[in-house]
């Protein structure tokens, strides 16, 4: 069942900017002059089509429409500013033959709403000070209304995008660190070193560092001091054999 803001939704999209001013939750008046509220005002900004002002009464359940009903003095105080004024409520609410004469009905289709019965014409009275300051009140709050809604949904956006790069850091930081466990599992696998448990992590680097670092790059000094050193004793073997008289052997 649709509620009282998809209907709301639906009248914004009917009376929208810039052909139409619209305020909700209207006074007749202020201070102690407030009798009665209406559920919208919307006026027509263009001087072609009239300037004409509109007045909805918005109703969501059949037992909420009888209850209006039963007052039927209610609506006066803002309807009598108005030239037109409506019902706006989903399908089943209402019975068309229950709509007093000076009503039009707006029915919510969908996300939409149709004119099931045209509202008539009125004679309107003109605006007063007291209804004017009505309206300038509400104008005045539905500013700072958007405004709120606007702040609210950017933190709201502003939350949910550090969430988002909370959760893409802890899932890179996840598959970083599983990678690494991969890798030192791997290494305790095939060096039978258990890192952590018999070796200092920090001592284990540095002997890394030092046989396949330090060790390797002095490795081609140290295999040709050994060569010559080889070399050496095999030309000093050699002539040890010939002083005794022998010859080498192949």
């Amino acid at each position: 069942m649709p509620n009282a803001s998809d209907v709301r939704n639906a009248l914004c999209v009917r009376f929208c900017a810039p052909e139409w001013a619209t305020f909700f939750e209207v006074a007749s008046g202020t201070g102690s002059n407030t009798r009665t509220f209406a559920d919208m005002v919307a006026m027509n900004l263009f001087p072609s089509r009239g300037l004409a002002i509109h007045g909805v009464e918005i109703k969501v359940s059949r037992s909420d429409w009888l209850s209006e009903l039963k007052k039927p003095g209610k609506s006066a105080p803002i309807q009598q500013y108005c030239d037109f004024w409506w019902l706006a409520a989903p399908k089943d609410v209402l019975k068309i033959d229950e709509l007093p004469m000076t009503w039009g009905y707006l029915e919510l289709q969908g996300s939409r709403l149709v004119a099931v019965k045209k509202a008539p014409q009125l004679t309107p009275k003109a605006l007063d000070r007291e209804f004017a300051a009505a309206l300038i009140r509400r104008a005045g709050q539905h500013d700072a209304e958007t405004l709120r809604t606007a702040v609210q949904k950017e933190t709201a956006g502003i939350h949910e995008r550090a969430e988002q790069r909370s959760k893409m850091e802890i899932e890179h930081r996840t598959h970083h660190y599983q990678a690494l466990l991969k890798q030192v599992d791997a290494f305790e696998e095939a060096s039978g070193i258990k890192i952590g448990r018999h070796y200092d992590g920090k001592r284990l680097g540095e002997g890394v560092r030092a046989l396949f670092i330090e060790r390797w790059d002095s490795l081609p000094h140290r295999l040709k001091g050994m060569l010559n050193s080889h070399k050496k004793m095999v030309s000093d073997l050699e002539r040890a054999l010939a002083e005794v008289g022998g010859e080498p052997s192949d």
